[in-house]
């Protein structure tokens, strides 16, 4: 049995019969459904073999693929991010329909090539979350995804074609509009980043609450757990995480209304944790399994997770990974995209008097996600507020999109002073940090108190 061809048979029945998925699902063995997988990975192999990338690849790690019946047989062999942001035509196997790139902001994009019939089952692969969250006829889907270069708003929109439910795929559009329009037409269920979802959250707070929501699906980047609460508590609906990529040019995990864990689409994806250390989290490489016209083998996706060992309360088989604990390099999913170092670079250029080393930080102040540069310089508050003008004019002029989300709330900016030569703590300086989990620090409280700005 061909796995594709019969997930696609479940999931048309399941646009009939929404819960019938769910039901098979629970009632499928995991080794079962990864014998059935195991064609599909073998062909993957073989396609691979066409793109120039792959075949020079595995000569080159001595790779024989006619043997392998699982990601781990490849030994040492990796595909890498770099690849796919310097030479992703080298990966093709056929002609391509279209791409689609990540919001990154370093430089390269990273690109994906799809056929329409991928993009196309890719977003039929998403109604099994008709079935999981109870929806079906009379729920109203608002997806305010960004309607850009990348995948969301993409996959939405072809998702909700087969759906039988009201639904309008907007993009990103300015919280206030949306507000103005939950109650006119009666949306129940939203679909968007966190950061958004927590905007119209605060001015759902200051106009009052419309009306109660049936669930929240974020996706995009993480969320910490006290946002999470707050929303759900002020909306009276559960928050259902999704993990998905330009990468993996889908949902590669969900999770169910226990929301521990995200839920591993073994259909599409054979998924390994590379490197674990002692706690079991490692990198998460993913392996396609049902994509012809630019297969990845192995790619190293830098984030880090684990495998939840216990089985989930849902009842569904799927192996769960745990939130993602981070990174490995130096990126931060926000409001502002996919951010690297080299996004700041530009805004401190013109900044007179500015030392060396310099961090930003992104954390949260209530519900709103802050950028903060740690600036060492060296001059009065006169000094000080010329640089925090140079930062905010090179904002509006190098990066107009973030520009507009820091005007309409999405996010905010603060900038904090340090002597020279006090940033510097250890040897390895890190210029991005992510601190929306463990919040700011002690050492950046204290001058923050002292001289914020």
């Amino acid at each position: 049995m061909n796995l594709r061809v019969g997930s696609e048979m479940l999931f048309a029945l399941g646009r009939r019969y929404p819960r019938l998925p769910v039901a098979f699902l629970r009632a499928l063995p995991l080794p079962l459904l990864h014998a059935l997988r195991a064609p599909a990975f073998r062909e993957t192999l073989s396609v691979a073999k066409r793109a120039p990338w792959y075949r020079d690849a595995f000569a080159a790690a001595r790779v024989d693929v006619s043997r392998a019946r699982r990601p781990e047989d490849l030994g040492g062999f990796f595909l890498t991010p770099e690849v796919l942001k310097t030479r992703p035509e080298a990966l093709l196997t056929g002609t391509p329909d279209l791409a689609i790139e990540s919001s990154g902001t370093s430089g390269h994009v990273t690109r994906v090539y799809l056929s329409r019939k991928e993009l196309e089952y890719n977003a039929r692969q998403g109604g099994l979350m008709l079935g999981l969250y109870g929806l079906g006829r009379g729920d109203r889907i608002l997806s305010t995804l960004g309607q850009d270069w990348g995948l969301g708003s993409l996959l939405v929109e072809r998702l909700v074609r087969s759906l039988p439910v009201f639904a309008m795929v907007v993009g990103r559009v300015d919280p206030n509009e949306a507000y103005q329009r939950l109650a006119e037409y009666r949306f129940n269920v939203v679909v968007s980043d966190p950061f958004w979802l927590a905007r119209l959250t605060e001015i759902a707070r200051e106009r009052g609450r419309p009306g109660p929501l049936k669930l929240l699906v974020g996706g995009g980047e993480g969320i910490t757990p006290r946002m999470r609460a707050e929303l759900e508590a002020f909306w009276g609906a559960l928050l259902c995480m999704t993990y998905a990529s330009t990468e993996a040019a889908t949902i590669l995990g969900f999770e169910c209304t226990h929301r521990s864990g995200y839920h591993v689409n073994e259909f599409d994806f054979c998924v390994e944790i590379a490197d674990a250390d002692s706690e079991g989290y490692g990198e998460i490489v993913l392996t396609t399994v049902n994509r012809r016209v630019m297969p990845l083998i192995r790619y190293r996706t830098g984030d880090v997770a684990r495998w939840l060992p216990e089985p989930c309360p849902c009842g569904l088989p799927l192996r769960r990974l745990s939130p993602l604990r981070g990174r490995l390099d130096e990126q931060v999913s926000c409001a502002w995209g996919n951010l690297h170092p080299d996004f700041f670079e530009p805004l401190l250029q013109g900044v007179p008097g500015l030392g060396h080393d310099w961090q930003v930080a992104l954390y949260e102040r209530d519900l709103t996600p802050v950028v903060q540069f740690r600036l060492e310089l060296e001059g009065d508050g006169a000094a000080r507020e010329q640089a925090v003008q140079e930062v905010l004019g090179a904002l509006q002029r190098a990066r107009p999109d973030a520009w507009l989300g820091y005007c309409q709330h999405l996010i905010d900016l603060e900038v904090v002073f340090f002597p020279p030569g006090t940033l510097r703590q250890k040897r390895k300086f890190l210029r991005l940090v992510d601190e929306r989990h463990s919040g700011l620090p002690e050492w950046v409280r204290a001058v923050r108190a002292m001289r914020p700005c």
